[in-house]
């Protein structure tokens, strides 16, 4: 899920030295919320409609826009988008192609559609963007590390608390992997309560975040634990030979294993 696949193109644009007012109209005919701002052949700026909010009509755009708008690289994914516009504060981003800007990506756009990929119980990403994730650095051929995470005995809570007890200990977990994490992390709830992680720690690194996600904890007075399979360069031969979905059926084997193995 890339940003050229949601961006805003072709982008409309200005020279700096229009008025506040020209921008305003073109806006408005449009039916736009920014400009791009082209000076030469360069983008030296973004005007949006804020900018013209807060500046007089005769003012230039030089005057008004944001200079050295923020930008992205359009084979980013998606959720960069989003992580890039938090960190700023801001509601757009160009998008580029090498030195040239091809369009425009807002705030809005990006969360409408990670709202397809977000789990509404937990706030977590689903399958989908581990499947993303996994799949261009299998393509990249950049190492990882692979978690399976399932909850030991999780029918039997259900059983014995209810299954909205049960929905409140898969909101407490998920929040324990958030903390657990870092941004060398992409954590998603894969499937009820089966949970994966793709990382980029070192093995040292990976194995404490093992411990930390299989260790028990205490979750609305309930102790819960996990059995958690692990796959990585070192621990499968011809590892970028494998698709994503069958690393991650491995892991899934190492996780089921492990519940036998601690059942017995």
């Amino acid at each position: 899920m890339k940003v050229r696949e949601i961006m805003t193109s072709p982008i409309h644009t200005v020279t700096s030295e229009r008025s506040v007012q020209y921008v305003s109209d073109i806006m408005s005919e449009l039916k736009i919320g920014s400009l791009v701002v082209v000076d030469y052949g360069k983008t030296v700026g973004i005007i949006t409609s804020r900018d013209i909010r807060s500046s007089h009509p005769n003012r230039i755009v030089a005057d008004s826009m944001t200079p050295e708008p923020v930008s992205i690289l359009q084979d980013q994914f998606v959720w960069e988008a989003l992580d890039i516009m938090e960190k700023h504060c801001i509601e757009r981003l160009l998008v580029i192609d090498g030195e040239q800007t091809i369009g425009i990506v807002t705030r809005e756009t990006v969360q409408i559609k990670l709202s397809q990929i977000l789990d509404p119980l937990t706030g977590l990403y689903r399958a989908p963007y581990i499947q993303h994730i996994g799949e261009y650095m299998l393509n990249q051929r950049q190492p990882f590390q692979l978690l399976f995470i399932d909850l030991n005995n999780f029918g039997e809570i259900n059983k014995v608390y209810g299954h909205p007890v049960g929905d409140d200990i898969i909101v407490g977990f998920s929040n324990h992997l958030r903390s657990s994490s870092d941004d060398r992390d992409y954590v998603c709830r894969y499937a009820g309560d089966e949970f994966v992680i793709i990382t980029t720690r070192n093995e040292h690194d990976t194995l404490a975040l093992v411990n930390s996600v299989s260790n028990p904890a205490m979750i609305h007075n309930i102790n819960i634990s996990a059995a958690v399979g692990l796959v990585n360069i070192s621990l499968v031969t011809d590892f970028f030979t494998y698709s994503l979905r069958e690393l991650i059926s491995h892991a899934s084997l190492q996780s089921t294993s492990i519940k036998r193995y601690s059942a017995s």
